[in-house]
């Protein structure tokens, strides 16, 4: 299973960054790429909790929270694809105080699907680039209300 990791310093407090993180269903407000999103599963967000993410040009993805660690860790398991390169994938992100902001870790692994294996170095550069404009889109967010 390929995997990658995008580290950034966010200019934000973690209790900021993790707001951002924490309304799970509207990844889409600031997630580059995420066209529409939308919590699936009732109650406050923890273990368990669920969403569907919908991308541009195309393509769909069902999440599901794995870890939930309040201020510190979110590790979300992207359990069903549809016209992606990919069958399923993991994005945990950890963060922590550093330097009067957070550090931003988002460990990313994934399953190409056969689409994504015959297109392997695309694939994987694309996954790349996807997943690093989240981390920008997400210290954009927190920068911007920590701002205000």
């Amino acid at each position: 299973m390929p995997e990658f990791t995008i580290t950034r310093q966010v200019g934000a407090p973690v209790e900021t960054v993790w707001e951002v993180l924490n309304d799970f269903g509207n990844i889409y407000k600031w997630s580059p790429g995420v066209t529409a999103s939308e919590l699936t599963s009732e109650g406050a967000v923890a273990n368990g909790s669920t969403r569907h993410c919908d991308f541009a040009p195309f393509g769909g993805v069902d999440e599901r929270i794995e870890r939930y660690e309040p201020h510190a860790r979110l590790t979300v398991n992207l359990f069903e694809t549809s016209k992606l390169p990919i069958s399923g994938a993991i994005a945990d992100f950890n963060i922590a105080p550093k330097d009067g902001g957070t550090e931003l870790n988002i460990h990313y692994s994934y399953a190409p699907n056969m689409l994504g294996r015959l297109v392997k170095g695309y694939t994987d550069k694309q996954m790349r680039k996807g997943i690093a404009g989240m981390a920008k889109g997400l210290q954009t967010e927190s920068e911007r209300i920590h701002a205000v």
